[in-house]
């Protein structure tokens, strides 16, 4: 009878350390900016967002008098606490440090210059630390295609004719390995960071073999869904469903990350119709774009293009706002359907 005792008091013992090392592990997890156990995180790009910093810029047409996040402050609490990670801005609501930026490789041999203390994505890193911002992301490509248009004319392409932004394997080896020299110079707090592939094409990288070499170099994936251009109408354009599901399922089934980075978005023009930022998104899921994946993350681009200038930037409170878009957005992806229901005031289902 002791025995059996004793043996019942070493199982529950080890139960019960097992369950406490498990909530450590995760906890440890989030707390060093790894995903939530059953979601990715939500991440918004907000521009303009003074308009001494933004509203000179001219980008889908003038930027001038467009409405800016400056002037939101204090109207978007939900939005502040619950943002997993911002682009480019820390002097908003916004309580996260957390961030990820866009960094264009391959444009000159200068700004590629392999040399930790003049290199520019080291120069960008150290911006956002000595800010006290945590560097999650790094979305790079090579953007040669838009590059050589707009006057960089020693800009390079890479090695795939049908997507030129994909980088060569050199291309990472050597930023990682300037990486480690960088963090060996105190100039920046990590020896490694996360290298996300910006891709033009939605499902190349996914069907042919030839980037397997290159997917084990980076990060993840990073697919620009936009509303205008060649993206328009969604179920023919360039970022048909289909193929952007391929590429996510392909990316998540490595073990990599999948950033689906979304906008410009439309506003009231011809061919807008209520609340289409939202109808795009619940078409992708509806076909099978992961919603709820802790690699299968969701960041905003919702710059002013086009007629999307005139979208207002806030308040959170105003479902057709940016910020509303980005409210509604956070509660997909982080909530359960009940718990949403219950959030904005519905009855929970009984199912």
């Amino acid at each position: 009878m002791e025995i059996l005792t004793s043996i019942r008091i070493t199982r529950w013992h080890d139960i019960i350390v097992g369950y406490f090392l498990a909530v450590v592990f995760l906890s440890v997890n989030v707390a060093f900016g790894e995903s939530h156990p059953d979601h990715g995180l939500v991440g918004l790009r907000p521009l303009p967002r003074t308009a001494k910093m933004d509203h000179s810029h001219n980008h889908g047409g003038s930027w001038a008098g467009t409405p800016t996040y400056e002037e939101q402050k204090g109207n978007y609490p939900f939005v502040a606490k619950n943002l997993d990670v911002v682009k480019g801005w820390l002097d908003g609501d916004f309580k996260t440090k957390r961030v990820f930026f866009e960094h264009y490789w391959g444009l000159s041999e200068a700004r590629d210059d392999l040399d930790p203390r003049t290199n520019l994505l080291i120069q960008t890193i150290r911006k956002w630390e000595t800010q006290g911002a945590q560097v999650d992301h790094i979305l790079i490509c090579r953007e040669y295609d838009l590059a050589i248009q707009r006057g960089h004319k020693d800009a390079k392409p890479g090695p795939f004719k049908e997507d030129t932004r994909i980088l060569y394997e050199k291309d990472f080896d050597d930023i990682r390995a300037m990486f480690k020299k960088a963090y060996a110079l105190k100039l920046i707090k990590c020896s490694n960071y996360k290298l996300i592939q910006m891709v033009q094409e939605p499902s190349f990288f996914a069907t042919d073999e030839r980037f397997l070499p290159i997917m084990n170099k980076c990060d993840g994936i990073a697919y620009e869904c936009h509303q205008f251009n060649r993206h328009w109408p969604l179920e023919t354009g360039w970022g048909k469903p289909e193929k952007v599901i391929r590429g996510a399922r392909w990316t998540l089934a490595k073990g990599k990350e999948y950033i689906f980075y979304y906008g410009p978005i439309r506003w009231k023009g011809k061919v807008y119709y209520k609340f289409m930022e939202r109808d795009w998104l619940q078409k992708f899921w509806k076909a099978g774009l992961p919603k709820r994946h802790p690699r299968m993350h969701y960041y905003l681009n919702t710059f002013p293009h086009a007629d999307g200038r005139g979208r207002p930037v806030g308040p959170e409170t105003d479902p057709h706002s940016v910020l509303g878009f980005t409210k509604w957005l956070i509660e997909e992806i982080t909530m359960s359907p009940d718990k949403r229901k219950i959030h904005r005031g519905k009855s929970p289902s009984l199912d």
